[in-house]
């Protein structure tokens, strides 16, 4: 079965894994494949730090930056709901990625957002995680600042993040990054034929 859908509420699938795994060019394929089915959320991290927010390491200051990456991703997930109809919004990142990166424990940072991880969990129906690339393919960026060491540990720290939400689907490296995406794009038109996680996970292993 799959995860209700609450109330007035339409299907949000977040996008989500470590540091460089494909996020972003696989929002871009599905928006080509999917074009009259979905809207993407962008991811607020991105937006927040090409604008201008500080980017400093102390703890104080990566909590700032958590917060408002949180607020700006949940704002951004309404804002944009608004003119999607119908249509299944895919999220660039979620809420609980921030969790991820947040430098002090779990009760601090429910109590900081003033939320809970079962609050954060029901605001999505799916999740995809894409594994952070080899090191042969991985790419630093003036956004993305983490060495290949830095990017596998926050990849654990995001599976560690969702590791509660019952409709997660972890999407692992393989030989060629086309090959990860064909199955990205597999899992999508699972979900959006209304297929449950089971089943989904069923045809990726026949390579469907």
């Amino acid at each position: 079965m799959t995860q209700s859908l609450p109330k007035g509420e339409r299907m949000k699938i977040v996008l989500t894994g470590g540091p460089s795994a494909g996020k972003t060019s696989l929002a871009e394929v599905l928006t080509r494949t999917y074009s009259e089915q979905i809207n993407i959320v962008p991811e607020a991290a991105s937006m927040l730090f090409a604008g201008g927010f500080p980017r400093r390491d102390q703890p104080r200051h990566v909590e700032c930056q958590q917060r408002a990456i949180y607020y700006v991703q949940r704002e951004l997930e309404r804002s944009i709901g608004y003119d999607s109809g119908d249509r299944t919004l895919i999220c660039d990142r979620g809420s609980l990625d921030a969790l991820a990166y947040w430098p002090g424990n779990e009760p601090d940072f429910f109590a900081s957002i003033e939320s809970t991880m079962e609050a954060e969990i029901a605001r999505y129906q799916w999740v995809m995680h894409l594994e952070t690339a080899s090191p042969h393919d991985y790419k630093v960026s003036s956004i993305r600042t983490e060495n290949v060491v830095e990017a596998e540990r926050l990849n654990n720290r995001v599976k560690q993040a969702w590791r509660l939400h019952p409709q997660r689907i972890i999407i692992p490296n393989s030989s060629d990054f086309p090959t990860k995406i064909h199955a990205a794009i597999q899992i999508v038109r699972g979900i959006l034929e209304h297929r449950s996680a089971d089943e989904i996970r069923h045809l990726l292993q026949r390579g469907a």
